[in-house]
């Protein structure tokens, strides 16, 4: 009908998910640093982010849950990372940023799972990233 927005079809909804597991995704890290390091520093990569809620963090499962507030386009999307170690040992990273209410976000969970991957290899160093 005239005058209706349309409405998001699949593939926007694909392109409004950013997931480091997903084989279209971005890449996810494999660290030789141990566990515990790499919790801490994304808990403090985490809290150091303006206009983003720590909801709730699980060290047993691995698991940040985070609520990022946008400005433009104003909304909500949600943030999960989760810490793991692998078959060899070596500590795994993985972050799924969403958009809420099926709305486009214009690249920004693309850019904000990219900005925390490339954080935690600064703050890591690279010698402790593994190259898969």
């Amino acid at each position: 009908m005239i005058g209706e927005a349309p409405t998001p079809s699949l593939n926007d909804d694909q392109q409004q998910v950013a997931d480091t597991r997903a084989s279209a995704g971005p890449d996810g890290r494999t660290y030789a640093a141990p566990f515990a390091a790499v919790w801490d520093c994304l808990d403090a990569k985490i809290g150091a982010r303006r206009n983003w809620q720590l909801v709730h963090a699980d060290e047993e499962r691995g698991l940040f849950t985070v609520i990022c507030r946008t400005l433009i386009p104003p909304g909500t999307d949600d943030l999960s990372v989760w810490v793991r170690l692998d078959e060899f040992g070596l500590t795994r990273v993985d972050v799924r940023s969403s958009s809420r209410g099926g709305r486009r976000d214009f690249g920004a969970n693309q850019r904000r799972v990219t900005s925390l991957i490339r954080a935690l290899d600064s703050s890591l160093g690279p010698g402790n990233r593994v190259q898969r």
